[in-house]
């Protein structure tokens, strides 16, 4: 089944989904009833015909090829899944991407399609976006950035060396159409996704969650700890140099650690917020390496402006909740306070408005239970009386419906007898059609058994063999060419009525023109007489002309 297709043309490069359900794809063709869809040359094995979606309940929606007389047109688009449009859906959703920063690139497809993309950007940059899960990246390329597709595996040294690789993946959305996410992994940590929204172009490279531009290493640096130069001889070594590498490399980790959990309670856990922000403020009076310190303050700042808006958020909602306090307010407000910032002043404010709440709640409570006490016996008496009009209502229309299926089963009862009469005609009438067919076929046979044989016998005195249009035009009898295949096999077996078992039969004289249905039928008939011949089309023909020589013998 076919899931993927391009709109517009067969040659472009503007994908589509097909949805799974039936729903999603009604809002799928009303989204699209003025777009034609196609099986696009951009896919390898597309064939550039036209496509329809076929809307089905027992399985999947899924695209379908209009009906076409030509043969020769192949698809095997239909061997493969959604995922081999993945190079169609990275270009647009990175164009989309670009065009929001102001950046516009060039994209093209190298081959076999779909298994990568090259977008140029305008400042000569390359990204290469590789999609191939069997074959491994040119991590040696003049690609100035690579972003691995889904299922794309890299080699540990490689994740180990760069200390970080970019990814990409895909998301279904709902009613057709992907979403696509940027992912950064790191050795040992796992890959984070960020949505297009939180991830931007810059001049140093991708800047993610979870890999800051600020703090981005040239592809040319090694990782790992420099060795010190071998000394010369009689060089003094300073052996306290090693200590205090592995004490920046152990901070170093601290400092990682803390950035990571600082923008994980940014996006998921901001009650942790106070204590991430405490410990970054913590390491930065003690880590006073340069590079360790930009990554300290900046997200320092990130945390600072985090607390300060949920700060505001917290004090502008506590405000409104003692103007007019609301159980929405009290539950947005109480899911504030777990902040370990939060002041007495501020806790005591959320304790008088949480209990003037549950004041106000217990006498809507009340009031709704008497409200719904009074509703619940009027629709009691409502009931009843409508049940009493109903009660008349139904014997009424019982009685009713009684007369009307006696007079349906009247006029039922007439239907079918007409019906089975009706039917008795129709099969006494195809019956007897049917014998008169079948006497005229049998008449007809009889008829024309006779000139077939004088020709035959005809042809072996004069030493020829001969052909049904040849009989035809020797006997004057048109009929002959008319005849099916059936009919002229029918022919043949009366005109072997009288043929001996041992004797060779005159249809031999039409075999032996070796023409294909002319050895069919001589086949056929073999077997109707219960006399073996060979199954071989060259034999049988040698079957045939012997036979023949037999007749002009006889």
């Amino acid at each position: 089944m076919i899931r993927t297709a391009v709109f517009g043309s067969p040659d472009s490069d503007d994908p589509a989904l097909c949805p799974e359900t039936p729903d999603e794809l009604d809002a799928f063709r009303l989204e699209h009833a003025d777009v034609t869809i196609w099986c696009g040359t951009m896919f390898e094995g597309g064939c550039g015909r036209r496509l329809t979606t076929r809307r089905c309940t027992d399985k999947i929606c899924h695209f379908a090829h209009y009906g076409t007389s030509d043969e020769s047109v192949r698809c095997t688009r239909t061997a493969r899944g959604k995922d081999s449009a993945d190079h169609l859906y990275a270009k647009a959703h990175l164009a989309a991407w670009l065009r929001t920063q102001g950046l516009t690139a060039q994209f093209t497809y190298p081959e076999p399609l779909g298994s990568a993309l090259l977008v140029h950007l305008e400042d000569g940059r390359t990204l290469l976006v590789h999609l191939d899960r069997n074959q491994p990246a040119d991590w040696n390329s003049d690609s100035w950035e690579i972003i691995l597709g889904p299922g794309v595996l890299v080699p540990a040294g490689i994740l180990n060396e760069r200390g970080y690789v970019q990814r990409l993946r895909f998301e279904d959305r709902p009613g057709g159409g992907r979403v696509m996410r940027f992912g950064t992994e790191h050795p040992g940590q796992g890959t984070t996704w960020d949505s297009l929204e939180s991830v931007t172009l810059t001049p140093r490279g991708l800047k993610t969650t979870t890999r800051p531009d600020a703090v981005r290493a040239p592809l040319t640096e090694d990782p790992r700890p420099q060795q010190p130069p071998a000394p010369a001889r009689g060089t003094i070594i300073d052996i306290a140099s090693q200590p205090i590498r592995a004490s920046s490399s152990r901070q170093d980790d601290a400092v990682k650690l803390a950035v990571m959990h600082l923008d994980r309670a940014l996006r998921e856990q901001p009650e942790l917020l106070y204590t991430r922000v405490g410990a970054i403020k913590r390491l930065l009076e003690k880590d006073h390496l340069p590079e360790n310190v930009a990554r300290l303050r900046l997200a320092l700042k990130r945390g600072q402006a985090g607390l300060d808006q949920r700060t505001q958020e917290r004090q502008s909602l506590l405000q409104q909740l003692q103007q007019t306090p609301t159980d929405a307010l009290l539950t947005r407000v109480s899911m504030l306070m777990n902040d370990a910032n939060v002041s007495s002043a501020e806790r005591e404010m959320h304790r008088v408005a949480r209990e003037k709440c549950n004041a106000e709640q217990a006498v809507r409570r009340r009031q709704r239970q008497e409200q719904s006490a009074a509703q619940r016996r009027q629709r009691e008496a409502e009931q009843r009386a409508w049940r009493e009009q109903r009660t008349l209502a139904r014997e009424q229309e019982q009685a009713e419906q009684h007369a009307l299926w006696e007079q349906h089963e009247a006029a039922r009862e007439r239907e079918e007898a007409e019906r089975r009469e009706r039917a008795e005609r129709e099969e006494a009438r195809r019956q007897a059609a049917a014998l008169q067919a079948e006497k005229e076929r049998a008449e007809k046979i009889a008829y024309l058994a006779p000139f077939v044989l004088g020709a035959l016998k005809k042809a072996a005195r004069e030493r020829r063999v001969t052909t049904w249009l040849e009989i035809r035009e020797r006997t004057g009898q048109r009929d002959l060419t008319r005849l099916s295949y059936e009919d002229r096999l029918s022919v043949l077996q009366a005109v072997e009525k009288k043929t001996k078992p041992d004797a060779p039969l005159w249809s031999a004289i039409l075999a032996a023109t070796g023409t294909p249905e002319a050895l069919n039928l001589y086949r056929d008939l073999a077997t109707l007489l219960h006399r073996p011949v060979p199954h071989d089309d060259t034999e049988l023909l040698a079957h045939a002309t012997a036979d023949c020589a037999r007749l002009r013998w006889q």
